[in-house]
Formats: C-alpha cells, sequence, structure tokens
C-alpha cells in the first residue's frame, strides 16, 4: 500500500556503497600513515588520489542518501495522511465522535510521522547495521581472524541489550500517549467550558485538577527520558570497551608483546582501528534510532483499526433493481445489522458476534417521513451512521444524504464558506438558502454580508446555527435528510419554531428524524424505536416481537430497532400537549 520496499532497498544500497568507499579510504590513509611512519617516504600519488575519491564518493553519496530519505519519508506520510482522510470520509461522524479533538490532533501530528520516521529511518538504520559490519568482519577475518573473532562475540552484545531496553521503552511510550492525550483533552474541555465554571467558581477545582494531571505526564515523560539516558548509555559503554580491547591488542601487538595470530603491520593496525569503530556508530545510530520502533508501535496501536476499517469495511448488500423500484423504494433491509466500528466484520462471517444493533426488516420509500425514538444511548445516532454509510452495516442508502445534528459545526471562515463548504454557488442562490430558512435579517445586521468572518462577529445563536444547516442542506438539494435531535438543545419556543421550519423545507424530502422533544405524529408515516437491551434473556423474550435470532458468546448489550404503527414515546406525547404545532 505504502510501497516501501522500493525505497528501503535504494537507501540501503546507497548507504552501504557510502560507507564500503568510506572503509576503502581508510585503507589508502593507512597506507600513506605506513610510509610516512614505517617507510619514511612520501606517500604515494596514487594513495592520494585514491583517498581523495573514496572521500568525494563518500560525500556524494551520502547526499544522496539524504535527498532519498527526504522524498521517501514525505511520499509515505502524505500516502498516510491521505489513507487517514479516506478513513474521515468514510466514517465521518461515526469515527470523529469516538474520541476528542485532541486525540485526533496527535494522531494527525505525532503518530503518523512516528510511524514514517519508523518505516524511512529505523528500517533502513537496521539493514545497515546488519549489512555493513557482516562484511567488514569478513575483511577484518582475511587481516587478522583474532579481531574479527573478538569483534564477533562483543558486537551483538550492543543490539541484545538495545532490545531488552526497548521492550520496556514501547511500554512507556503507550502510558506516555494516554497521559499526553487525557491531559490535552482535560485542557481543551475545561477552555471551552470557561463560560461555566466562572458561574459555579470551579476554578479551583479544575486548576488542582490540571495540576494533577500534569505531574502525571511529568512522570511518565522523565520515565521515558530515563530509558533514553540508560540506552545511550549502554551502547557507549559496550562500544568503547570493544574498541579499547582491539586497541590494546593491536597496540601490544605492535610492541612485540603478545604474538597471537598473524602479524599485524601498521598499516593493517590503523586501517583496523579506523573501522571498528564506524562498524560501531552504525550500531549506534540504530540505538539512538531505536525509540522511534518504540513510538511507531504505540502508533500502531492506533493506527491499525483506522486503516483496518478501510479496508475490510463492510459493504452494503446490493439492491437488484429488478426487485426494487428505485424511483420510490429507497431501503429495503431485512435482517438489518450494524457492527462495531473498531472492530469491523465481513458479511462472509458469523454475524451477531460484533452486532451492535439489529432490526428484522427496514423499509424506506421516497418521501417518507419516519418518526425515531428511543432512551438517551439507545443507539438512534447509530443507526443513522449506519444508514448513511459511516458505519459498518449490512444495508445503507446508496443515494446521498444530508446529515443534521445537535451540535451544527461553524467553521472560522466567512458565512459563504460557511454555506460553500468547498463548493461554488451564485451569490442569488445563497440568499434564497438563507431566506428560506429566515436568515435574511441576521445577514443584513453583519457588516460585509455573506463575506463576513464568523469569527469577527457574536456567536449565532443555537437557533440561527441550526438554521445555518440547513441552509447547507438547501444547496445541497439531496433527497434523504437525516436529523438526528437537531432541536435538542433549544428552548420550547425555538424548537417548536424550528421544528416547523424542519418540516416545510421538507415536503418533498425523504426525512428520518430522531428527537426527544414533542413532535405531532400527523407529521410522520413511519414511527421506529430504538430499544436498549442490557440483558440477552431480554432479547431472547422479544425475539417474537422482533424477528431477531440473537447469538450470545460475545455480544453483552446490543439494540434493536422496532417499526411501530404509531408514536410510542409517551412522555413525547403527553410534551405535546404543552403547546401546539398547528
Amino acid at each position: 500500500m505504502l510501497g516501501l520496499r522500493r525505497s528501503l532497498m535504494s537507501q540501503v544500497a546507497v548507504k552501504c556503497l557510502s560507507l564500503f568507499s568510506l572503509i576503502i579510504g581508510f585503507y589508502y590513509f593507512s597506507n600513506i600513515a605506513q610510509d610516512w611512519v614505517v617507510h619514511k617516504t612520501p606517500a604515494l600519488q596514487s594513495d592520494l588520489l585514491g583517498l581523495s575519491v573514496c572521500l568525494g564518493i563518500t560525500w556524494l553519496f551520502q547526499g544522496v542518501v539524504n535527498r532519498l530519505s527526504y522524498q521517501a519519508k514525505t511520499a509515505v506520510l502524505a500516502k498516510l495522511e491521505m489513507q487517514l482522510k479516506k478513513t474521515f470520509v468514510l466514517r465521518q461522524h461515526a469515527l470523529v465522535r469516538q474520541n476528542s479533538v485532541y486525540y485526533w490532533q496527535t494522531l494527525w501530528l505525532q503518530h503518523l510521522q512516528a510511524f514514517t520516521d519508523w518505516a524511512q529511518e529505523y528500517r533502513v538504520q537496521q539493514a545497515i547495521a546488519v549489512a555493513v559490519p557482516l562484511l567488514a568482519l569478513i575483511v577484518i577475518f582475511y587481516v587478522n581472524p583474532v579481531i574479527a573473532f573478538g569483534l564477533f562475540i562483543t558486537l551483538p552484545v550492543v543490539p541484545l541489550f538495545m532490545i531488552i531496553v526497548g521492550k520496556g521503552a514501547a511500554a512507556l511510550h503507550r502510558k506516555h500517549f494516554v497521559a499526553l492525550e487525557r491531559l490535552g483533552s482535560l485542557f481543551t474541555d475545561r477552555l471551552a467550558a470557561l463560560p461555566m465554571l466562572a458561574n459555579f467558581q470551579a476554578h479551583q477545582r479544575q486548576t488542582a485538577l490540571l495540576k494533577e494531571a500534569s505531574e502525571h505526564l511529568n512522570s511518565r515523560t522523565m520515565k521515558v527520558v530515563s530509558v533514553a539516558f540508560l540506552s545511550n548509555s549502554v551502547l557507549d559503554f559496550f562500544a568503547t570497551l570493544a574498541v579499547a580491547l582491539v586497541a590494546v591488542f593491536i597496540g601490544f601487538s605492535l610492541l612485540g608483546e603478545l604474538e597471537i595470530g598473524p602479524a599485524i603491520t601498521l598499516q593493517q593496525g590503523l586501517w583496523t582501528l579506523l573501522t571498528v569503530p564506524l562498524l560501531l556508530s552504525e550500531m549506534k545510530k540504530l540505538g539512538q534510532v531505536y525509540h522511534q520502533k518504540a513510538q511507531a508501535e504505540a502508533a500502531q496501536e492506533v493506527l491499525a483499526p483506522l486503516f483496518s476499517n478501510m479496508q475490510n469495511a463492510v459493504h452494503s448488500h446490493n439492491q437488484n433493481a429488478n426487485n426494487l423500484n428505485e424511483t420510490y423504494l429507497l431501503l429495503d433491509a431485512s435482517n438489518f445489522n450494524v457492527f462495531d466500528l473498531r472492530d469491523p466484520v465481513s458479511l462472509t462471517k458469523e454475524q451477531g458476534k460484533n452486532t451492535l444493533l439489529k432490526a428484522s426488516a427496514l423499509k424506506i420509500s421516497k418521501g417518507d417521513k419516519v418518526l425515531l425514538n428511543g432512551k438517551s444511548g439507545a443507539g438512534k445516532t447509530l443507526l443513522l451512521e449506519a444508514l448513511s454509510g459511516q458505519r459498518p452495516a449490512t444495508h445503507k442508502f446508496e443515494q446521498p444524504v444530508v446529515w443534521i445534528t445537535q451540535h451544527p459545526v461553524i467553521t472560522p471562515g466567512t458565512v459563504r464558506e460557511n454555506l460553500c463548504l468547498n463548493d461554488t454557488y451564485s451569490d442569488d442562490i445563497l440568499m434564497t438558502a438563507l431566506q428560506d430558512v429566515e436568515l435574511e435579517g441576521w445577514l443584513t445586521l453583519l457588516p460585509y454580508g455573506l463575506d463576513t468572518v464568523m469569527t469577527d462577529y457574536p456567536q449565532l445563536s443555537g437557533g440561527e446555527a441550526q438554521r445555518l444547516s440547513l441552509a447547507r442542506a438547501l444547496l445541497r438539494d439531496e433527497s434523504i435528510w437525516l436529523l438526528d435531535e437537531p432541536t435538542a438543545h433549544l428552548p420550547d419556543e425555538q424548537h417548536h419554531r424550528l421544528a416547523q421550519l424542519i418540516k416545510r423545507l421538507g415536503e418533498s424530502k425523504t426525512l428520518i428524524w430522531a428527537s426527544h422533544k414533542a413532535l405531532p405524529t400527523n407529521w410522520f408515516n413511519q414511527f421506529w424505536s430504538v430499544e436498549k437491551k442490557s440483558s440477552l434473556s431480554q432479547m431472547n423474550n422479544e425475539q417474537s416481537d422482533t424477528g431477531i435470532e440473537q447469538d450470545n458468546q460475545d455480544c453483552h448489550v446490543a439494540s434493536v430497532v422496532k417499526v411501530v404503527t404509531s408514536a410510542v414515546n409517551k412522555d413525547s406525547n403527553d410534551q405535546k400537549r404543552s403547546f401546539s404545532f398547528e
């Protein structure tokens, strides 16, 4: 998917050539030292030319490696961002509402970068730290088997301790991310609730809570830093020890104090002393970037479910055009199932174990008006997400839909940008949409009309924000509207007016309207009730009413959708008597 193999091989090949050219340059330099110190003669022109060429090639290849690494990391990061964007587009509200805004910011800015660094930096260094020392050991074995045998014993100690320390670092990185996400979410939540905190004089209590979370994060951070220092200290110790042993052996051999193995010349000893630190430095670089592996493992736990959702998403059943009148019947779902977003299953697998919501049969025809009710948390939003295609389910609408939620999103751009959302509409069309939702009076009060920046003007009221979202829906002219309690947080008077406006504007639309508040039953021709079953026995006792079969192995809580002939929310019927819609 990311095309990593070719870029990794090219970087490893060029980096190895750079190191091999440097090792050959060490050979020419040791020859020059041999001529100067032992033979007391000037250096040969061939040795000087060879050293210059090798250093130039090393410098050139290193520049190529840096360029290849930058290009590969940029390409991988762009592909990861594109895949994540596709996941957001596919799942939208169903996915985003699972976590806080700070969580998604951290995922986008840190986790994607951590995975990219691991894929294009750590893995390259890992291959180099294996290939270069092995090839260099072969040459050193030819020069002096004793030195090669000693290095063969000491070199594996470095990656061994690196792995041991890295195992603990990965767990600490995961805990550190959780602490960071909690603190960030807590801070952004309290920042948004400052007016409420001021009203209840809860500043000191919340400040103490933030201080406690900050101290917890600091302790997590210091643990990660201490492990990093321990890792570097261990690597430096064993690298220094290996070089010291080689230097002592070569020095005593040149002095004639040791006669183990073949005799060593100054040229051979100097070349070996220059080459061994180079090999160890590549292993130390691997240790320095080993934290990237730990960070990538922590990022993988977060990213893997998102990308698996993209690849293994449950596709809805294809509706046969011969059986459905495409101009009339929009949805004909028998044995409708909604699955867990974090653990999607395919339609070929056994259904029921990951099912969050079920219905024996759901039918929607063009122009239908459906009232959807149920207690909070029963699964009304989950059902709407599934029908719109944002959540894995056995069926969904094949036509584009408009989604209107309790909390309309107002971007920090202009009024025009908030209405168009990257589409293009003329001023006349925009003004007509605003007039239809009764916002023309509000627009006349703005200093620059459609070009007024929203952040430069007082915030919209709840009712005005919902009217703006209705204007967006009218501009798209989609035939299916999914309304997720659009008047939930409005006073009764605003709820009354906005509900009538939605009814008037949606006369020609297909509506599925989830609401806790009172709505006249004569507005609707279908009534759906979502009920949450807290026990499997409760579901089994009601199978005769719903036509649902439940597999009770792994499903602890599920919801069912019932299609009834009249409004089933008694409280809503009582509320309707408090004021009239007609």
